[in-house]
């Protein structure tokens, strides 16, 4: 489950640029995530044609650093959430939304240059949705598919 969400965010990341306003940026987020990934002792790394990836610990949770595979350049980095790790105008836009869905994983991504959006993956009855949530409560599919039950 959390490799189609990451992948699906992955290539949302790579083919759009991002239209963030200025407070949707966190170059603090960033450089964090940055400097622990470089003093991690535990780092896993796979790799393909498009991207490599580095799997690691931030914060107790599980973080990801992708960055190109041609030039090594960073895309970004993903950090695994909980429902209740969500920030409440996030949680509170898709509640208010999808009421009635359960979501089943749910992703904060940071691209290479602080802008932030959360991604969340929600599944009713035999359905299932990806779906893109702005740090200002926007909410939208970006991916549908069948639910394994």
């Amino acid at each position: 489950m959390k490799k189609i969400i990451l992948a699906t965010v992955l290539l949302v990341a790579i083919s759009i640029t991002s239209f963030a306003g200025e407070k949707d940026v966190d170059v603090k987020l960033l450089s964090d995530l940055t400097t622990t990934l470089k003093s991690s002792v535990q780092v896993h790394w796979t790799n393909n044609d498009e991207f490599n990836k580095a799997a690691f610990k931030f914060n107790d949770k599980t973080a990801y650093a992708f960055y190109y595979a041609d030039n090594n350049d960073l895309i970004g980095f993903a950090v695994q959430f909980n429902k209740e790790d969500l920030p409440a105008i996030v949680s509170e836009a898709f509640t208010s939304k999808y009421s009635g869905w359960e979501l089943k994983d749910a992703i904060i991504f940071i691209d290479h240059n602080g802008y932030i959006n959360y991604y969340a993956q929600v599944e009713k009855d035999k359905k299932g949705l990806n779906l893109k949530i702005t740090p200002n409560g926007t909410v939208s599919v970006y991916n549908k598919y069948i639910a394994r039950k």
